[in-house]
């Protein structure tokens, strides 16, 4: 299995980066005044699709203030494991996080709404005018992420649903009767409405699983399952690029430190997100073809879905079951009116397919 060095090294100073990140800290600009320093918590590598989108946006802030906003990123969970950063961020390990919703079906339950769409839009541009017309349309979403003291300052998205296989697999019928692992609950149930056997892994633990027959696919977004080198073990990959991914991967900031910064410095921001998510959006394209062109290359077998099978498993009974649930879950929760945020998020993912 190929191990990212920087991912290895940052772990071994996990209490040192701790450390550092609860000190404050301030850089002295040309004349005598002080930027504006904020941490960075992240899970991933800065070499990596996911990195290369932070990275953007970390840079842009810079670019965007003049250099009078300075973020120091804590990569490859080196300060916090993925699935602490939320509260971590909302205690003030660090002053900014990544948030993956998957993380927490309980604690954003409102935000996992997105899950119970597998039809969206294709192109990445579409995908985060959905994603922020969400975030400003739909206040429950930003709520339920005020509620944990934290608030969204920028979102990227990754490639669409691939399946990696150990099988020799290259249709939808295929999935029949394997194992197959994905992070989502709502997934996992399309799987087995599929005749899959859903299963539950550690990301962490998927390599091995895959390489010792434990499970016989992984069910996430491609870039993610090159990355890990889950295509090594399991080299046949079936690629469902009619599916969006539909969880926006967050960036967020305490909310007690946005509200400390000054009206320029927000404004900043705004602009980062703006300019950060054009820069990325023109190497989107171009990562996903050098990912598949690495596959094919290494002898790996790619197949893409067909329109009909993409269609098949976006209209399976159980998309319906599974909004239904969450109604439930979210009116048990507290949750209002749930309905009313799933017709809105209908809404614009259907303006965006042009429906």
């Amino acid at each position: 299995m190929r191990t990212t060095p920087i991912h290895i090294a940052m772990r071994s100073v996990r209490s040192i980066g701790a450390a550092a990140a609860l000190m404050a800290s301030a850089t002295l600009l040309p004349g005598g005044a002080e930027a504006t320093t904020l941490t960075f918590a992240t899970n991933t590598a800065p070499n990596n699709l996911r990195g290369i989108a932070e990275t953007i946006f970390i840079e842009e802030l810079a670019a965007q203030s003049n250099g009078e906003i300075e973020v120091v990123p804590y990569w490859g969970s080196s300060l916090m494991d993925g699935r602490e950063i939320l509260g971590g961020v909302r205690d003030g390990v660090a002053d900014m996080g990544f948030v993956n919703i998957n993380y927490y079906p309980n604690r954003l339950l409102l935000n996992s709404s997105f899950m119970l769409f597998p039809r969206g839009p294709v192109s990445y541009e579409d995908r985060m005018t959905v994603f922020r017309s969400a975030y400003s349309d739909i206040p429950d979403l930003a709520d339920e992420l005020s509620e944990e003291g934290v608030k969204v300052v920028y979102l990227y998205g990754v490639m669409p649903f691939a399946g990696t296989f150990t099988k020799d697999v290259s249709s939808l019928e295929g999935f029949d009767g394997l194992r197959i692992r994905a992070s989502s609950r709502w997934y996992l149930n399309l799987l087995d409405a599929v005749g899959a056997t859903p299963v539950s892994v550690p990301w962490s633990e998927c390599y091995q699983a895959l390489q010792t027959g434990a499970i016989d696919s992984v069910f996430t977004n491609l870039d993610g399952i090159h990355r890990a080198s889950l295509d090594e073990v399991a080299p046949n990959v079936f690629i469902m690029n009619q599916l969006w991914l539909p969880t926006p991967f967050l960036i967020t900031i305490n909310e007690a430190k946005w509200e400390g910064l000054s009206d320029a410095e927000k404004d900043a921001f705004a602009k980062a997100w703006d300019s950060a998510e054009k820069k990325f959006a023109e190497k989107y394209g171009a990562m996903f073809d050098e990912v598949v062109k690495a596959q094919k290359d290494a002898g790996y077998k790619v197949t893409f879905a067909t329109d009909e099978e993409a269609d098949a498993f976006a209209n399976l009974p159980q998309v319906a079951a599974n909004r239904e649930t969450w109604i439930s879950e979210a009116k048990d929760a507290g949750a209002t009116d749930p309905e009313a945020t799933l017709e809105k998020l209908k809404g614009l993912i259907s303006a965006s397919l042009g429906n």
